[in-house]
């Protein structure tokens, strides 16, 4: 069996998978950078990395990244839609993370999606089987994802606090979500009687703006 053959095999698969995780754009996608000094420079650009974006002014002139500590906001234009992006830092996590705001006022709703090929290895036999003995050997699989996290912060906060995400396993979002919104207690209540479930978060975040602004 060809061990070298298969590292470099699923090597190759995770390299993809890391590469496919973060939002991609073309370099031509229309862009605006607000820095935090107050500079705001109209172009082209697309997210690279984790916390960088690739920028030029025109389509023909020498691009150049900048990271995100130095920007107020990043705006990439869709085709329905502008995409804003922030530098936050989020609660339990060292490093600051760029997510993608969604909803403002008094509290803000923010996401960040991770999209890519999730390699898969199992146990198998027969055909298919790689590095297989005796008829048993390792299989591999795997499928496309789109993993959407989602993060609120209070105007007057300084970091966000995840609250849940699309996958099967996740935090119990009616007790994260009740905690989180507790000074609006008809918020709650809808909360709690599932009449706002998880896939209403938007609306859950526009209530709380609409209903439930502090005194």
């Amino acid at each position: 069996m060809n061990y070298n053959l298969n590292f470099k095999r699923y090597s190759l698969l995770f390299l993809l998978f890391f590469l496919m995780a973060t939002p991609f754009y073309a370099q031509k996608t229309k862009a605006i950078l607000t820095f935090k000094d107050g500079t705001v420079k109209t172009g082209f650009g697309r997210l690279v990395g984790v916390d960088k974006v690739k920028f030029k002014t025109t389509k023909k002139s020498k691009s150049k990244k900048y990271h995100f500590k130095t920007l107020e906001t990043v705006k990439i234009y869709g085709q329905d839609v502008i995409e804003t992006f922030v530098y936050l830092n989020v609660k339990n996590k060292e490093k600051p993370r760029v997510l993608q705001r969604v909803v403002e006022g008094d509290v803000y709703l923010y996401k960040f999606v991770a999209v890519g090929y999730s390699p898969g290895i199992g146990y198998g036999g027969g055909v298919g089987g790689v590095g297989g003995v005796g008829g048993v050997g390792f299989t591999t699989y795997g499928s496309h994802y789109s993993i959407k996290n989602y993060y609120v912060r209070k105007a007057n906060g300084k970091r966000a606090t995840h609250l849940g995400s699309n996958q099967l396993f996740t935090k119990n979002f009616k007790k994260a979500a009740s905690a989180y919104f507790k000074d609006c207690p008809k918020l709650v209540k809808k909360i709690q009687n599932r009449v706002f479930k998880k896939r209403n978060l938007i609306e859950i975040v526009e209530f709380y703006n609409s209903e439930c602004r502090p005194k």
